[in-house]
């Protein structure tokens, strides 16, 4: 069960400072890869497998895609279409039609104008009076951005406001999220749609209840607003300090969830394990998929192949 989140050309690359999206030649290369030796599946035949419903005989793949960023409908889709393989693209719904930013990615836009224009000693003091922190230099700035989370939304808007960086002119030009037209596009064209939370919070900082809001929240809107007969989840960073309560929950609601531990095992009916396809380097299909495979080997010998919950 392999996701990515986007590829990159020659535009603008709001990820850079955060992980190595592949090229949009090196996607390609990892589809061939798959398909070679995998046969595509959508999301429906995936849980008809894990619920026994139907017997799987081949080896095959789930692919997934989580951010709803606006690379889909471009470059992603076209490309899926022609080779035939299904998708399910995760959205947040407080960014659907460019409304809001990720503040990962206000993280990374911040970064990027650092590396370009530098900070004037009044700048690096205006951002330590933001956070109520004392820095060197830009180096510990970087670092400090690069360790916030969803709390500090506010502090990044201040910090990108005294650096002159407009983020709602980044989100009227260059537009990186999904518009709810191109969404009704992808659907038509038969691909599927699942919720990945309002506002792409690390689940691991937040309490229970909010748990429970970003995701019953976002699952309600995305199939209200795009008339969905079914309910899917991603966990947004990953699904790490999730409790058995809150799956028995999303049980109850029929909400089939997904998350990022790679090939592991899991003992929950309704829940979904994938292989992250990103990180800080590069790495080829082939080579995460054989890794995978072979760590997975060595977790079963030590009996670490299975996911634990409290």
């Amino acid at each position: 069960m392999p996701f990515y989140h986007t590829v990159i050309g020659d535009e603008l690359n709001f990820t850079n400072h955060l992980y190595s999206a592949k090229t949009e030649k090196e996607f390609e290369n990892d589809l061939c890869y798959l398909l070679k030796y995998f046969k595509p599946i959508d999301v429906f035949t995936l849980i008809k497998i894990k619920s026994g419903e139907i017997q799987n005989f081949e080896p095959s793949f789930f692919l997934s895609f989580d951010d709803g960023l606006s690379k889909i409908h471009q470059f992603i889709a076209p490309l899926l279409l022609r080779a035939n393989v299904q998708a399910t693209f995760f959205l947040n719904s407080d960014f659907i039609d460019n409304k809001a930013l990720f503040y990962r990615y206000k993280v990374n836009l911040i970064i990027s104008h650092i590396h370009e224009f530098g900070l004037t000693e009044q700048q690096l003091l205006g951002i330590g009076k933001i956070t109520n922190l004392n820095f060197k230099d830009k180096t510990d700035v970087i670092k400090r951005l690069k360790e916030c989370t969803h709390d500090n939304n506010f502090e990044l808007d201040e910090i990108a406001s005294l650096l002159k960086i407009s983020i709602k002119d980044f989100l009227e030009n260059e537009k990186p999220y999904l518009e709810s037209q191109q969404i009704k596009n992808l659907i038509l064209s038969g691909f599927n749609i699942g919720a990945h939370s309002c506002s792409h919070p690390r689940y691991d900082l937040i309490d229970f209840d909010n748990k429970l809001s970003q995701t019953n929240k976002s699952v309600v809107v995305i199939a209200k607003a795009f008339n969905l007969d079914y309910k899917l989840f991603a966990f947004p960073f990953s699904d790490v300090g999730v409790s058995k309560l809150f799956f028995k929950e999303m049980e109850t609601k029929s909400i089939y969830t997904f998350g990022t531990s790679g090939l592991k095992e899991e003992n929950l009916k309704m829940h979904f394990q994938r292989i992250p396809m990103e990180y800080t380097s590069k790495y080829s299909a082939k080579t995460i998929i054989k890794g995978e495979l072979f760590y997975y080997i060595l977790k079963r010998i030590f009996g670490k192949n299975k996911i634990k919950r409290d």
